[in-house]
């Protein structure tokens, strides 16, 4: 039993520098998230020209102004509306695909069709999106142009990071659970939505999640496909309300921006177990 303990700390002291050096890249890389964000906040309470003459000190005299004529000027109720319509949407759909397609590749896991189609929508992870000239066109000839639809149903197929999560957990998944529920009567849509679905949803909430944050953070998307003002989205309407040809309005731009991240951040606090779950059980997979 003494051996036993002192073999136990000599392999703590062993690796203690390995302990070390991870916490100060854990600690060096936090510092550099929080920097940019402070940098933000405390822009967003400064006068165009505090900014200028110092860009890095603290506010002599907090602009709480600046958070109002950031909503107004930016046109931000309406750029909340359209991008929790976009964003909501885009997510319901996205998780119908998700489960769905996840669910027909589990089935087919073990033959080399299903392996070929499940490595095909993965590889897109790593593949660079091109034809935009094309895609700007098809959608076009489709009515998928300068409308929130167009935007949801497009960003409801992006399924690759989703496929990639959820299939881990499927995989822990044994068969014998889904032929119990076949024998005792349960077709695929009971199978689904009774048995897969309560299991996977940390995997679902997370998939969620990460595709909330790219909807309502979408610029070039909503830039290149939504023209009319009206059906602007808050990334959009902050760009284009506070630049103009020659001076950009930072202090109201940052404002906009840190009023607009207050969801997200919420959203995360009320889900981060689920998606601390979901990350483990997708690479356990």
């Amino acid at each position: 039993m003494k051996k036993q303990k002192e073999k136990f700390s000599s392999i703590k002291l062993s690796n203690m520098p390995l302990r070390v050096i991870g916490k100060f890249f854990v600690y060096a890389y936090a510092l550099v998230l929080i920097i940019p964000l402070a940098f933000a906040v405390f822009t967003s309470f400064k006068t165009s020209s505090e900014r200028v003459v110092s860009p890095l000190g603290l506010p002599e005299s907090w602009q709480f102004d600046n958070y109002i004529t950031a909503w107004t000027q930016g046109e931000l109720l309406n750029a909340t509306k359209n991008s929790v319509i976009l964003a909501v949407g885009t997510v319901i759909l996205l998780l119908i695909n998700v489960v769905l397609i996840t669910y027909c590749l589990d089935r087919v896991r073990d033959t080399k069709l299903g392996n070929a189609i499940h490595m095909f929508i993965l590889a897109q992870m790593v593949i660079p999106g091109t034809g935009g000239a094309t895609t700007l066109m098809l959608r076009r000839d489709l009515g998928l142009y300068n409308n929130l639809w167009g935007e949801i149903i497009c960003g409801a197929c992006s399924i690759t990071f989703g496929v990639f999560t959820v299939s881990g957990f499927l995989r822990t998944i044994p068969a014998e659970m889904r032929e119990a529920a076949m024998i005792d009567g349960a077709n695929d849509f009971q199978i689904v939505t009774r048995v897969i679905v309560p299991i996977i949803r940390p995997a679902l909430v997370t998939v969620g999640i990460m595709s909330f944050t790219g909807s309502w953070n979408n610029t070039m998307g909503a830039l290149i496909y939504l023209r009319d003002k009206e059906l602007y989205t808050i990334p959009m309407s902050l760009l284009l309300n506070f630049t103009s040809q020659f001076s950009v309005a930072y202090e109201k731009m940052f404002a906009g921006v840190i009023m607009t991240c207050i969801p997200l951040v919420i959203i995360y606090c009320f889900c981060q177990k689920y998606f601390i779950s979901a990350m483990a059980g997708s690479v356990k997979g």
